[in-house]
């Protein structure tokens, strides 16, 4: 006979109920950093580049990201533990253009996460709690924005849901606004509103998963 339970426990259903995060979806362009044997490192588009590589690959960056890295990548070198990455929006480069009076950072920060030896990013994790972590002094650098939060919902929401939020955040913020990016159990999906400068309608289509 073997003593042995093999059926799991059925974990108990949380009296308050699961919350679902929205941040506003930035119209940026993707870009992570990660600190690996000591160096760090940029990922833009398709290319991994080292911050000692900066100066050779100074004509295929991002507008703007070359001055940025000369400024602050060696502060942020510094500052990352060995593994961890963080992951973002670099603004500038998207149709709407962003004011400095709403966004005074160039990056803004939507995820944390690690690096392996093969240069793959696993254990991300989308809430803004745990952004402090990558750093060794625990505090996101003044030079660092994070992606705007915009609700905290204790349903998931649908179509009408998210169009009635859409509206009120953009008559609260009174600027273009490209959607949302929500979180659910760090699940995450899209709900975008504005493509190429124009609101247009939703669709199922375009909520999926955006890594």
């Amino acid at each position: 006979m073997i003593k042995k339970e093999i059926y799991p426990k059925t974990p108990r259903m949380k009296v308050e109920g699961e919350k679902v995060y929205l941040t506003e979806k930035l119209d940026g362009s993707n870009l992570v950093f990660f600190k690996k044997d000591g160096e760090l490192y940029f990922c833009q588009r398709k290319n991994i580049i080292a911050l000692n590589e900066l100066d050779a690959a100074q004509s295929v960056l991002y507008k703007g990201l070359y001055q940025w890295l000369k400024d602050y990548g060696e502060t942020l070198r510094n500052n990352l533990h060995e593994g961890s990455a963080i992951c973002g929006e670099w603004l500038g480069m998207g149709t709407i253009k962003y004011t400095i009076d709403a966004f005074d950072k160039r990056w803004y920060m939507f995820a944390k996460g690690n690096v392996d030896d093969e240069f793959n990013l696993y254990d991300l994790k989308y809430d803004h709690n745990l952004f402090i972590y990558p750093f060794e002094n625990q505090v996101i650098p003044v030079f660092i924005g994070v992606v705007p939060e915009v609700a905290e919902l204790s349903v998931l929401p649908n179509k009408q849901h998210l169009d009635g939020i859409y509206a009120k955040y953009i008559e609260k913020v009174g600027r273009s606004v490209e959607g949302f990016v929500i979180n659910y159990q760090n699940i995450i999906c899209k709900y975008v509103r504005m493509k190429s400068g124009k609101i247009i309608e939703y669709s199922d289509t375009d909520h999926k998963n955006i890594n």
